[in-house]
């Protein structure tokens, strides 16, 4: 009698006294042969599953080490802009915008929207997939999505500076006869200003710089003055939500710092703000009140900065060790995760996920965050911009188009 069998008779319930004599000994076979089944699964299942992580891990780890040694292009268009448009990576693919309009070229380099103005010196900040553009000095704000246009708001004030949120809510620097507003504004209400903060420039000092925080709660601003004829900043820090509501100008904290600039000031996720500074790197961390998780002291000028919404990377004029720059990137905790000597006069560094790219007019070069280098060659084309799509593939801006550049060994 096999299992099946013996699990019918089980099912229909007969009762131990009506069974044949042999019942007790189709009982131990049956346990028996249901204890080397279960044995057999079970070896079977560790097995496999050993095998998968091997071979999981060999993959990953050859995919980690692997150089490419060339690359492919698999899709190009022509360009037809303006001389004057300018490229930046944004969603899955790049932000085009120029002084006569803005548009959203995807990754298959189709066109996803196309926003037309007029500006003498557009300006534009990107959060995700929000994207707010403004002229420089004008009053008018467009903000956009994946989508397209959610709204146009209207400052009345010059603006100066953008911050933008991932579900579109706009921060304005904007200044009159001396005196500045950070204002705040939502895609669903573009005619009312949500809330704002009074700059006193020759209390606070100028406003060198601001961010606003992925989820839109908390924005801080990077205010520049003089003090004994020394330079001095402050990092200021407001809470828009119940935190700061009961606040004047919803202010809940700030850092000064004597000596030292901080002309760039930028919230990488909705609770990790950083400012990079002309000798230290500050990184502040915090739902509703940051505070300073750490700081990065530097001895070495700074010639580029980069980073995504976990890494933050900076390279600096190299007195150490060979090569005549050094990169070095460093995750939320401040702990150094790669360190690199570059020889090459590299305009661009940019941190995508698991990816370092750097590059300048004709050259590229394809760092992971393990610190193995996958690419580095000359494309024989002036290179505007780029963009990391994901699975070794790049988008490229070059003179005349806009390509879709993929690795290969």
């Amino acid at each position: 009698m096999n299992i099946r069998q013996y699990t019918k008779i089980k099912q229909k319930g007969i009762k131990e006294q009506e069974r044949a004599p042999e019942s007790e000994d189709i009982n131990k076979e049956y346990l028996k042969k249901l204890k080397k089944h279960r044995t057999t699964v079970a070896v079977t299942a560790i097995i496999l599953v050993a095998v998968l992580l091997t071979g999981m891990t060999a993959f990953y780890f050859y995919n980690i080490s692997v150089e490419y040694q060339g690359f492919q292009v698999i899709k190009s268009i022509q360009r037809a802009d303006a001389e004057t448009a300018h490229y930046v990576p944004y969603g899955q693919g790049i932000l085009k915008y120029s002084n006569d309009g803005a548009a959203y070229i995807g990754s298959d380099l189709s066109e996803c929207w196309n926003q037309t103005y007029q500006m003498q010196e557009p300006i534009y900040a990107i959060c995700e997939s929000a994207v707010a553009l403004a002229d420089k000095n004008g009053t008018e704000v467009y903000i956009l999505n994946g989508n397209g246009l959610m709204a146009q708001v209207n400052t009345l004030l010059p603006i100066k500076k953008l911050a933008v949120s991932a579900q579109g809510l706009t921060a304005a620097s904007v200044e009159d006869s001396g005196t500045g507003w950070i204002k705040i504004y939502s895609p669903t209400m573009p005619d009312a200003v949500l809330a704002e903060t009074k700059i006193l420039m020759e209390e606070s000092g100028y406003p060198v710089a601001m961010c606003l925080s992925n989820d839109g709660i908390k924005f801080g601003i990077s205010h520049l003055s003089v003090d004994g004829g020394a330079a001095k900043s402050t990092l200021a820090f407001h809470n828009l939500g119940s935190v700061g509501e009961n606040e004047i100008d919803n202010f809940v904290g700030s850092t000064s710092y004597a000596g030292t600039i901080f002309p760039v000031f930028e919230y990488i996720n909705s609770d990790t703000a950083v400012a990079y500074g002309n000798d230290k790197i500050e990184v502040f961390t915090g739902k509703q009140i940051p505070e300073l998780a750490y700081e990065l002291q530097l001895e070495e000028e700074i010639v580029r900065i980069g980073y995504d919404s976990q890494h933050i990377g900076v390279m600096v004029k190299n007195t150490q060790d060979s090569g005549k720059y050094r990169l070095d990137i460093y995750d939320l905790k401040g702990k150094k995760i790669f360190s690199q000597g570059i020889d090459r006069d590299y305009t661009q560094l940019q941190i995508s996920g698991d990816t370092i790219l750097l590059y300048n007019d004709g050259e590229c070069c394809i760092y992971n965050i393990q610190g193995v280098l996958k690419f580095q060659k000359s494309l024989s084309k002036t290179i505007l911009s780029m963009a990391v799509l994901g699975n070794n593939h790049y988008m490229v801006v070059t003179e005349d188009e806009i390509e879709i550049m993929k690795l290969v060994r």
